[in-house]
């Protein structure tokens, strides 16, 4: 079952490209964001590097749903590490240890999903390479995108809530940060203010909705 057991690394492949992108994307493609650029051979790379990194997302998700199939639970956990620890809850059987683990599961719900994100992702993806053909910031739109496939990720297969929040928080940073791409017009950074508000009505939600569970 190595896809199964290594379903882990199906977020790591985009965060791999976002880190390389946003650390050493500008000698690859040192254009400011607000430039008219032509295609370089630097872009060419980010090209095959982005979208790359999200195929082989799909490829390995698509693995690990098949094995899924031949599981009779349907269901699949993976624990790297436990990453909250030495809290406790009151009860009526007296006081519960919590701990929150960096964890993944996979069953049919995410299944759907993993797929979901994944392979749409890998067609925006190659569909920006001609539509940002010729604006400057190229490699950090696609630095924010694989990082925006990264957090998605995590928030499809995140085996607790705690972690779900983390993925749900990223997903709305890179909202924000490819909603105000284009940070030299006042309309784009106006969008991104209005939708980071937003989105913080959603958190305060999802903040009482994981404290109501952790006092139950």
């Amino acid at each position: 079952m190595f896809f199964l057991d290594n379903i882990w690394l199906i977020p790591l492949f985009p965060l791999l490209g976002a880190l390389l992108m946003l650390l050493f994307g500008r000698r690859l493609d040192p254009q400011s964001v607000g430039g008219h650029a032509e295609p370089s051979p630097g872009r060419r790379l980010i090209d095959l590097l982005c979208p790359g990194m999200v195929l082989v997302s799909f490829i390995f998700s698509l693995g690990a749903v098949v094995q899924l199939q031949g599981i009779e639970s349907r269901s699949h956990e993976v624990v790297k590490y436990t990453w909250l620890a030495g809290l406790a809850s009151k009860t009526d059987f007296g006081i519960a240890p919590f701990t929150a683990d960096w964890g993944f599961l996979l069953d049919p719900l995410s299944a759907v999903m993993i797929l979901v994100v994944t392979g749409i992702s890998f067609v925006i993806h190659v569909y920006s390479t001609g539509y940002m053909a010729h604006d400057g910031g190229y490699y950090r739109f696609f630095g924010y995108l694989n990082l925006f496939v990264f957090f998605m990720l995590i928030l499809v297969l995140a085996n607790n809530y705690a972690l779900m929040f983390v993925g749900w928080e990223g997903v709305g940073l890179c909202s924000y940060l490819l909603i105000g791409f284009y940070f030299h017009r006042k309309s784009a950074t106006n969008a991104a203010n209005k939708a980071f508000l937003v989105n913080r009505v959603g958190d305060a939600a999802f903040i009482v909705g994981i404290l109501l569970i952790f006092t139950t």
